[in-house]
C-alpha cells in the first residue's frame, strides 16, 4: 500500500470511531426512566407540597419532587428525583429523572461546593462555575462578579430534534438549600 491509501484508511477509521463514539454516548437514560420503560404498568407517587421550585423572570419554571415509582406487576419499588421543566424557547414541558444511585453524589455536590459558595464574590476579572452532571440533568452554579446564576439543562436523553432544553435564573439562587432538603428526603 502506498502512503496515500494508508492515510485514507486511517482517516476513515478515525472518522468511523468518532461517529460511533458520539452516537453511542448520547441518550443516557436515568435508572428511573429505564425502570419505568421496563414496567408494563407503573405507578408514580409524589407529594405535590414537597418540592423545590425555581422560576425565571420570563415565566419559565423548574420543579423538583421526590418520587416513588412502583412496578405494579412485580411490586418492585424505587425512589428518585423528578424534575419538571416548563420553558418558553422552545415552548415545551419536559420531565426528567435523577436516579436513586445519583442522589448521594448530588447531595455531596450541593453541600460541599454550592452552599459554601452562595456568598462568594469576585472582582470583574474572575468567575467560578460548579457543575453537576447526572444522566438526564446538568445543574450548574456560576459566580461572576457579584452575580450568581443557577442553570438547569436537560441532557439529551430522548430522540427529540432539539437538544438544548435549558432553564436559568439569577434571582432564585437563594432557593438552592431547598433543593438540598428535597434530595435528603429521597435518601
Amino acid at each position: 500500500m502506498d502512503n496515500k491509501t494508508t492515510m485514507k484508511k486511517l482517516f476513515l477509521g478515525i472518522l468511523f470511531l468518532m461517529i460511533s463514539t458520539m452516537t453511542f454516548s448520547q441518550n443516557v437514560e436515568s435508572s428511573t426512566r429505564i425502570f419505568i420503560d421496563n414496567a408494563n404498568f407503573t405507578r408514580i407517587n409524589r407529594d405535590w407540597t414537597t418540592m423545590a421550585e425555581f422560576k425565571s423572570g420570563i415565566g419559565e419554571s423548574v420543579q423538583f419532587y421526590p418520587i416513588e415509582v412502583i412496578n405494579l406487576k412485580s411490586g418492585e419499588k424505587t425512589k428518585a428525583l423528578q424534575l419538571d421543566m416548563n420553558i418558553k424557547n422552545p415552548s415545551v414541558f419536559k420531565t426528567a429523572w435523577v436516579g436513586i444511585e445519583e442522589i448521594n453524589e448530588f447531595i455531596t455536590f450541593i453541600e460541599k461546593y454550592v452552599i459554601p459558595n452562595l456568598k462568594l464574590k469576585f472582582n470583574n476579572t474572575m468567575s467560578s462555575e460548579f457543575i453537576f452532571n447526572a444522566n438526564e440533568v446538568t445543574l450548574s452554579y456560576l459566580v461572576y462578579e457579584n452575580k450568581k446564576r443557577l442553570t438547569i439543562k436537560l441532557n439529551s436523553y430522548d430522540d427529540s430534534g432539539f437538544k438544548n432544553y435549558t432553564f436559568w435564573t439569577e434571582t432564585q439562587v437563594n432557593k438552592i438549600p431547598r433543593l438540598l432538603e428535597i434530595l435528603k428526603i429521597i435518601k
